[in-house]
């Protein structure tokens, strides 16, 4: 028997906390950062809602980063996303704002949150894509946010060095900081996750 949208949805979760969680350990701020994330997870009985499923130009590169997750080590992940995927309407519309170039080489589906396939006002989770050899410019939120990159990429915090954390790496971004990525010759891939206030 088929599993159920929401038994995906809850299966991508588990994969989830199951990729990051170990590596979050300790009192480190992105301990902490994930720590918030983790308790605001919807777990059971689970309010999906049905989205109108949509692709940008950039999710193209999709396929491609799926392959790279698979021999990084992150089957599983890789496996629930692709059974939540089409359930996803992926976005551009804030990178209209910055440039059409941006808009065409980027896009973004909120999973968890308001618009996404998981109702939730405690935590917004979603996934990004990145062309290669594109800049997602500086900006800033209020909410920190724990990224697992699923991808080579490059991500920075205000001035500092950009840094490549490597497929399952961590990134964590405290609420309020100017932060940027970039990819290299391949698409950047990514899960992000905001504990809202």
């Amino acid at each position: 028997m088929a599993a159920s949208n929401q038994e995906k949805l809850i299966t991508f979760l588990e994969d989830l906390a199951a990729a990051i969680g170990p590596k979050a350990a300790g009192d480190t701020p992105l301990a902490l950062g994930w720590q918030r994330v983790a308790a605001s997870i919807p777990r059971s009985e689970i309010e999906t809602r049905t989205t109108e499923p949509a692709r940008r130009p950039a999710c193209i590169h999709l396929e491609a980063s799926y392959r790279n997750l698979e021999n990084g080590g992150l089957r599983k992940l890789a496996a629930s996303f692709q059974a939540i995927e089409p359930l996803l309407a992926w976005s551009s519309r804030a990178e209209r704002r910055i440039s059409d170039t941006l808009a065409e080489n980027y896009a973004e589906a909120t999973i968890v949150g308001d618009g996404g396939a998981i109702s939730s006002k405690r935590v917004e989770i979603g996934a990004s894509i990145l062309s290669p050899n594109t800049d997602y410019p500086n900006h800033r939120h209020p909410p920190e946010e724990v990224y697992i990159a699923l991808s080579r990429g490059h991500w920075r915090q205000d001035d500092d060095p950009w840094v490549e954390p490597g497929i399952g790496g961590l990134i964590h971004n405290p609420a309020n900081i100017v932060h940027a990525m970039r990819s290299g010759d391949q698409p950047l891939f990514a899960i992000w996750c905001l504990p809202l206030p």
